[in-house]
């Protein structure tokens, strides 16, 4: 007990010397809603009518730590994505349940190798499944990311790499262009072509608009305790863009409340049976409504 006090105290210190540079989320959860759409291609008449939505809950904890040479920081974040897909809401004939995990552990190193020069390492393993059988290699997916930046100032800096991620759905090697921006009141973060936001900053609240890529390949295993059997399903894949304007409203110094809505583009579903054959089940373009809270220091 007397070490895991130790241990959180060390934790503690360590960011509140971060904050004094600039502020961190070190917790946060939110909620999306997506309403009903059509399918953009519905593959048999039975499906052309149908209407589904989507529901997504993450929450996520981050521990950052500044090596005593002042010029590494690690990042450990956990992260929890669910995703309520509506597979359940599809004819008898192809209904199943569908609710998509996904466990990420994100390491990241950030190292300034002059003052001019900065690194960004980020290794993920992530977890992705219903979770209906033990935990197996199918459930496991790796992401990562290696980019280089270039400081150019106190308010200004970019760079570029390469990532490895699910983001779209399924495994994807893309390049990627990054973009910071900030003065006292604005605040402009691009990592193209996965999230862009820009955001002015009053008092207490700041307003702006948020684009971002949330998506994954989750694995589907059946139920060995006499619930509902997946037959012959053994992948999902999913993704999306949302974008649309956000407020953020600062209830102090480290908590925030935010909302947002807008529209969500090229939303994937498929689902992908035993010998390799796809279903397409994509939605139209629609509407989404987000709640977030959001503890920093």
């Amino acid at each position: 007990m007397r070490n895991t006090l130790n241990i959180l105290i060390f934790v503690l210190l360590t960011i509140n010397t971060m904050s004094a540079q600039e502020s961190v989320d070190i917790f946060g959860i939110n909620f999306i809603h997506n309403p009903k759409v059509g399918l953009k291609n519905p593959m048999t008449p039975e499906l052309e009518n149908l209407d589904l939505n989507v529901t997504e809950l993450d929450a996520f904890i981050r521990f950052p730590i500044q090596l005593k040479n002042e010029k590494t920081v690690l990042v450990n974040t956990l992260k929890w994505h669910f995703v309520k897909a509506p597979f359940d809401d599809l004819p008898n004939d192809r209904s199943f349940e569908a609710n998509l995990h996904s466990i990420q552990y994100d390491f990241s190193i950030r190292h300034k190798l002059s003052d001019s020069w900065l690194t960004l390492v980020r290794l993920r393993p992530t977890l992705a499944s219903n979770f209906k059988e033990p935990i197996n290699g199918d459930d496991f997916f790796f992401q990562g990311m290696a980019a280089i930046k270039y400081l150019a100032n106190d308010n200004m800096s970019y760079g570029g790499g390469v990532s490895y991620s699910n983001g779209f759905g399924e495994p994807k090697t893309i390049p990627i262009l990054m973009l910071d921006y900030k003065t006292d009141h604005i605040k402009t973060s691009i990592l193209a072509p996965i999230s862009a936001s820009f955001k002015y900053q009053t008092k207490n609240v700041s307003y702006g608009v948020d684009a971002k890529l949330e998506g994954g390949q989750y694995h589907l295993g059946n139920d060995d305790n006499g619930g509902p059997v997946i037959t012959n399903n053994e992948t999902v894949k999913f993704s999306r863009y949302n974008i649309g304007p956000v407020l953020d409203w600062n209830f102090d110094e480290h908590s925030r409340f935010e909302i947002s809505a807008g529209i969500s583009l090229k939303r994937t579903l498929k689902v992908i049976d035993n010998s390799g054959v796809e279903a397409d089940y994509d939605l139209k373009n629609g509407l989404f409504f987000k709640t977030a809270y959001y503890f920093g220091i």
